[in-house]
Formats: C-alpha cells, structure tokens, sequence
C-alpha cells in the first residue's frame, strides 16, 4: 500500500522534519511506499492523481476542504486520514484527530469509516455552509493575525461583526416542495461535532443540520448563535429544514467550509457515503 502526504507547509502549525522521520518510522509496516513531496502554497491540490491508496492531509479546515472537494470532482477513491495543523482543525477533530501522536495512533490503526459529503452547484464542501451574521470572520481574519493569536483573532474579530454587520438577510430556501421565504440573522449548515473550535452535539456528526436562526438585533441574534456554539444545543425557537437537499437564495455572502463561495443562488444534496476516513470513531 501506498501513502501520499500532502502538507500545507502555510498553516498554522509547523510540522519538523523530526516529526516527519517519525510519521516515516511508526507507519512503515502498513505502507510499502510513503511519498512526501514539496508542495508550494498554491499548489496543495496538483498532487491529489498521484496513485495512492491513502492520503495523509496535514493543515487545518482549509487544507482539508481543497483537497477533499477535489477528489469528488475527480471521482478519485482514496482512504482519507490527518494531522492537524491549522487553526481550528475541526474537520479532524471529528474523526478524533487532536494531536500528531493521537493522529499516528488513529492512522495505524486504519479503521476505515463511511463518510457523507455535499454537492453545491458544480463543487462540494465536506462540513459545513454558513450566510449572514458573524459567518465571514472565517475568511475574513488576516492570516498573520491566525499565525499569532489561533483562534483568539476569531473571537476577537467577531465583537467587530455584533455591531457593524446587517442584523438580518433575505433569504429564499426551497426543500421537498416546500419555500420559506423570510430575514434570517444566520443560515447554518452542520455536519461535523466541531464548529469555530467549539465542541457541538454528537448528532451533527455525519447527521446535516440546517438551521435557520429567526429575525433578531444583532446582540440577540449572536447570543442566539453563541448559545447553541457553547452548548451544542438545537435552538429552540428556531427553524431546522428537515432535509438535506435545498436550494437558497440571498443578496448575502455564503460560506462554504470557512471560505468565501462566489454564489448568491445555490442548490445543495448529500453525497452519501462519498469518503473513506481513517478515524477512531467506531461507525461502518
């Protein structure tokens, strides 16, 4: 078997070359061939068609998004597993990637877990879609400033946003035959247990959540948001689309997995089953 290491060498954590010899040590009795090529920031995703049966992505969310997305437009079958390396790393950490030694024990044990993914338009995101509200801090935090700070620059960008963004967008969601037509302060889209580095409810994991947080000001509408961050709770008051392939519209920004998607008009569907991760959650 084979192993492709695709390292974003950018993120926020730097991986030595010590390490490097032991990931090479610890996993070469279940690869016969690890191969670790020199990736330039833009170039992460030119790797993806080298043959392999397992690819290894060290950086964080961003990282793990590029190279996944692309595999699904290629339709490439490959066994999917971590080191985290970025800000927040909440793609990994749903599958119980936490550290580099926590990563090597998980990758060694190569149980293998279906995984559902999402189509949007012609592309695909792996966790998570998000409009309005405090949605942009994601792309919009310098990338000095969340080499320096971690995730305080996300806390501290969103005190910014509570204030100075629009309290509410229109938007148009269409499912199962159903439209709802409304303001909404934030649209959110979950399929992962971690969200802005904060742990949610163990049924988003594999389990898509769209939920639709009602008209609000912007100090109410974020304590809304925050609330069910810091809990994990499903808000109470309210909307949950009770369906995992929609279309929106809006006149607002949409986030897809952290970045900036150029779509204000969207159609979303499951992709069930579409990955192959190596994780320690015991699921078929």
């Amino acid at each position: 078997m084979k192993l492709l290491v695709i390292y974003n060498r950018y993120s926020n954590k730097k991986i030595s070359d010590k390490k490097f010899e032991y990931l090479k040590k610890e996993l070469q009795d279940i690869y016969d061939e690890i191969e670790i090529p020199l990736i330039d920031k833009t170039k992460t995703t030119d790797y993806i068609s080298i043959p392999a049966d397992t690819i290894l992505i060290i950086g964080g969310d961003g990282t793990a998004h590029d190279i996944i997305s692309k595999l699904l437009e290629k339709n490439l079958k490959r066994n999917i597993c971590f080191i985290p390396a970025g800000t927040c790393n909440d793609y990994a950490r749903n599958f119980g990637y936490k550290s580099f030694k926590k990563a090597i024990k998980i990758i060694k044990q190569n149980h293998i877990i279906k995984h559902d993914a999402y189509k949007i338009n012609d592309n695909y995101f792996i966790y998570g879609i998000a409009s309005g509200g405090i949605s942009m801090i994601s792309y919009d935090v310098d990338e000095t400033k969340k080499r320096k700070e971690g995730k305080l620059a996300y806390y501290i960008r969103i005190l910014k946003y509570i204030f100075k963004t629009p309290a509410n967008a229109r938007y148009e969601i269409s499912y199962d035959g159903n439209t709802i037509t409304d303001n909404f302060y934030l649209v959110l889209g979950v399929d992962n247990r971690y969200l802005g580095g904060f742990k949610l409810n163990k049924k988003f994991r594999n389990n898509f959540k769209l939920i639709l947080f009602k008209k609000r000001n912007r100090l109410k509408g974020f304590i809304s948001f925050t609330s069910f961050i810091i809990f994990g709770r499903l808000p109470k008051k309210d909307f949950i689309v009770p369906s995992d392939n929609f279309k929106i519209k809006t006149d607002a920004y949409i986030n897809l997995d952290g970045e900036l998607y150029e779509s204000q008009e969207v159609e979303v569907s499951r992709c069930k089953d579409a990955l192959n991760i190596i994780s320690d959650i015991k699921r078929k």
